[in-house]
């Protein structure tokens, strides 16, 4: 896939993610405005019947207090039920209530049941006029304080709010129409401009013609936390769900770039393996022909010259197919290991002396400082040699003028440390992480006589770690780098 192709998939997968995200935030925001709404409503509504019962109360209690009405007697039934006994065959059965820990008398809300209406009973007794009188009277001189029993409040104000579902946690004051307060109980106090200025309002006595206006406001410091906690099943489950389409965008495209650079990584892999099988077989193929000439059969030296090429390019041949194949068995798992001791001081001068060839063609110099006293570790011998030829080869290969390789060993708690530092081209801190991965090569810049197939280092690494060793690297841009492989002195063989 092109890489314009994979951004326009990133750029419209992007929007489409951005913008379920913010339909799932418009909904939810919208349900909490929601939820705010008929919480407001709710306290309003349990706020009007607090002050209409409050009104009747003061009503039915101004009644008893008249010589000329009938008396009003209250007498426990059980200890869950009240009977208010009117008179004139007015009786009323209510709940006790539970104010503030403690059992008040008589349940003040049920004084205004639609059983009984006040209302109707004075006229019908012929002391309405008087009672209005005695409000009058009521009104001049007294006080809200006076007039209003905070325990009936409280208890009226609990039992609004929890009959319409709100178990919120709040305050309340009583306030006149200057916004100073009138009753504000000493547990509040701290918090009276919150409930002046926060507070849901509703007027107290609201068919008193005579008195001052005085509100009532109750305000609720954890409203938001309370309608939050009333939401939170969808919002864990709108949580759980953005965490999981977020993870699988991001898993998503990483595997889209990831699957992309491996497609680049496997053509570069095989541009790389045709070009070094061509040029062997190219070689192969003029020295046959070569060979053909008649004139070149008379000549011993050319024909020695002529099959020596032959046999040096086949034997490259075949190393570029063992390193291919011995890579894939390492990736299949079918690779095994013999064990045996190996001196790996005098494996690393074996391997040197192979390769001298190779180093002296560019005027190099291998240099040793070989300073373990302890170089012989349980390993297989083969792949062994094959790592240290292979950490060997490259930092000549990556050295931009004369290659200088220096070669290091030194003793560890359990085991022997190899170090190979060069003056090449360096990696970046990006490459590094990527330097051991199968196929991987680092950009070479200017340099264009390197080849290979970008499995060295994979095949150094797995060996490595196969042998119960670590493989790692130190390198700076320009000022060449230093690979080193730990490898225990024992390694206990494989059943």
């Amino acid at each position: 896939m092109k890489e314009r192709y994979i951004q326009l998939l990133i750029a419209v997968s992007t929007v489409a993610v951005i913008g379920l995200i913010a339909i799932q935030v418009y909904w939810v925001n919208n349900t909490f405005t929601l939820k705010e709404q008929d919480f407001a409503s709710a306290v309003t509504k349990s706020m009007s019947a607090v002050a209409l019962k409050l009104e009747k109360i003061e009503l039915a209690e101004l009644a008893m207090q008249e010589s000329s009405a009938p008396s009003v007697s209250i007498s426990a039934q059980s200890d869950s039920t009240v009977i208010l006994d009117y008179g004139m065959g007015g009786v009323d059965v209510v709940p006790s209530q539970r104010v503030n820990g403690n059992v008040d008398s008589a349940d003040y809300s049920a004084l205004t049941n639609d059983g009984i209406d006040q209302r109707k009973l004075l006229t019908q007794s012929g002391i309405l006029d008087d009672i209005m009188g005695g409000l009058f009277e009521l009104d001049i001189y007294k006080s809200i304080a006076d007039r209003v029993d905070t325990l009936k409040l409280d208890s009226l104000i609990n039992a609004e709010l929890e009959e319409r579902g709100i178990k919120a946690e709040f305050k309340y004051g009583v306030f006149n129409k200057l916004q100073q307060p009138e009753i504000i109980l000493s547990k509040n106090a701290e918090f009276t401009e919150n409930i002046r200025i926060e507070g849901y309002k509703t007027m107290l006595f609201p068919n008193d013609p005579i008195a001052d206006p005085n509100f009532l406001r109750v305000w609720f410091p954890n409203q938001r936390r309370y309608l939050l906690s009333t939401m939170w099943l969808m919002l864990a489950t709108s949580a759980v769900l953005l965490i999981v389409i977020m993870f699988l965008f991001s898993f998503s495209i990483r595997t889209i770039y990831r699957q992309k650079q491996l497609s680049d990584i496997k053509n570069d892999f095989i541009n790389n393996m045709t070009h070094e099988l061509k040029t062997p077989i190219a070689t192969i193929s003029l020295a046959c022909e070569a060979l053909h000439d008649p004139d070149m059969r008379k000549s011993e030296r050319a024909m020695n010259t002529y099959v020596g090429m032959i046999r040096d390019e086949n034997k490259r041949l075949g190393i570029l197919v063992e390193n291919v194949l011995r890579t894939s068995v390492f990736e299949q798992g079918e690779m095994k290991l013999r064990l045996q001791p190996i001196n790996i001081h005098q494996t690393i001068s074996q391997v040197i002396t192979n390769i001298q060839i190779q180093i002296q063609k560019r005027k190099g110099e291998i240099i040793t400082h070989l300073d373990a006293s302890h170089d012989v570790i349980d390993g297989d011998q083969l792949h062994i040699t094959n790592v240290i030829y292979n950490l060997i080869d490259n930092a000549i290969k990556y050295s931009e003028g004369i290659p200088m390789v220096e070669i290091f060993t030194r003793d560890e708690m359990n085991g022997i440390a190899i170090s190979f530092r060069d003056n090449g081209i360096g990696i970046t801190k990006e490459n590094q992480k990527k330097i051991f991965d199968k196929l991987y090569r680092v950009p070479t810049g200017n340099i264009h006589n390197v080849k290979g197939f970008g499995l060295g280092l994979s095949y150094v690494k797995g060996v490595v770690e196969m042998h119960g060793g670590a493989a790692e690297v130190e390198s700076e841009l320009k000022k060449g780098s230093t690979f080193t492989i730990h490898l225990p002195y024992k390694h206990e063989k494989e059943n």
